[in-house]
């Protein structure tokens, strides 16, 4: 498994509301997105700053998502660039499944 954490500066404030409704407009295109085992929208309205974590089932599906073109399709949308960390995911525990994966 790997995790790709994604941080990004918005050009200024945005309504919490507002960010959630970008977000649902946003779920189904996440459902649809293979090896993607888990994405997580988090955004800090007082730094309106967006932060979201993506865990997949390997380091070249992560990379393969993370191209150019989302690239640019994210700067469109928030005018922003994001930052990528990629991490090496050991193990995840899943309270509300009562389960731990390991890699």
């Amino acid at each position: 498994m790997h995790t790709v954490l994604v941080k990004y500066v918005l050009p200024g404030p945005v309504p919490r509301a507002k960010m959630m409704e970008g977000f649902k407009q946003a779920e189904a295109r996440f459902r649809a997105t293979p090896k993607l085992i888990r994405k997580y929208f988090s955004y800090d309205e007082a730094e309106h700053t967006g932060h979201s974590v993506y865990l997949w089932e390997s380091e070249a599906d992560a990379r393969a998502f993370f191209n150019d073109e989302f690239r640019v399709h994210f700067k469109a949308t928030f005018g922003a660039d994001p930052e990528l960390f990629y991490v090496d995911t050991l193990m995840v525990v899943d309270n509300e499944a009562d389960k731990t994966t390991t890699n």
